[in-house]
C-alpha cells in the first residue's frame, strides 16, 4: 500500500490494484498462477482441468460488481480469458476506463476508481455468456437440498 498526501489530504493507492496490469497479475496470483507458464495454463484449460483459488478476499476485490447473481461464474469466465492469453495481453487506457484485450475483439474492462482498477463483470462477459452462467446458477441451486 503506498500513501500520497498534500497538507491534510492523504489518499491510501493498493499497489495491487494501482494499473491494469497490477490488476492481472493480483487476479492471477489469487490462483496461485503468476508463475505458471501460458502453455501449462492452456493445456490444463484443454484437459478440463480446474485452478485452485488460494485466496478468496483478494479474488474478490479485484472486481467491481462481484456481489452479483452470476458474479462468481464470471469472475471464473474472466479468470480463465486472462490467464489463457497472460503472455499476449494488450493494454488499453482510455479516461477512468481501462481496457485488456486477451485476443482480437475480445476485452476485460476495468474501472479506474479511487486510484484502483478494478474489473467490471458487467462490461466484460458478453450478454449469452452471462445468461449461460446464470442458467447453470439456477440449476446447481434447485439441485442443492436445502435442509433435513
Amino acid at each position: 500500500m503506498s500513501l500520497f498526501g498534500c497538507a491534510e489530504a492523504v489518499t491510501r493507492t493498493d499497489v495491487r490494484f494501482s494499473t491494469p496490469e497490477h490488476t492481472v497479475q493480483t487476479l492471477l496470483g489469487a490462483y496461485g498462477l503468476e508463475e505458471v507458464s501460458q502453455e501449462t495454463i492452456r493445456a490444463r484449460m484443454a484437459e478440463g482441468g480446474g485452478f485452485t483459488l488460494q485466496d478468496r478476499e483478494t479474488w474478490r476485490a479485484c472486481f467491481t460488481d462481484f456481489d452479483q447473481p452470476g458474479g462468481e461464474g464470471m469472475a471464473g469466465y474472466v479468470l480463465g480469458m486472462l490467464a489463457a492469453a497472460k503472455d499476449d495481453l494488450r493494454y488499453e487506457l482510455a479516461g477512468d476506463w481501462a481496457y485488456v484485450y486477451p485476443r482480437d475483439e475480445v476485452r476485460v474492462v476495468m474501472a479506474h476508481e479511487g486510484g484502483a482498477y478494478r474489473i467490471v463483470l458487467a462490461r466484460s462477459v458478453p450478454e449469452d455468456v452471462r445468461r449461460t452462467l446464470m442458467q447453470v446458477e439456477d440449476n446447481a441451486r434447485r439441485r442443492v437440498p436445502t435442509g433435513p
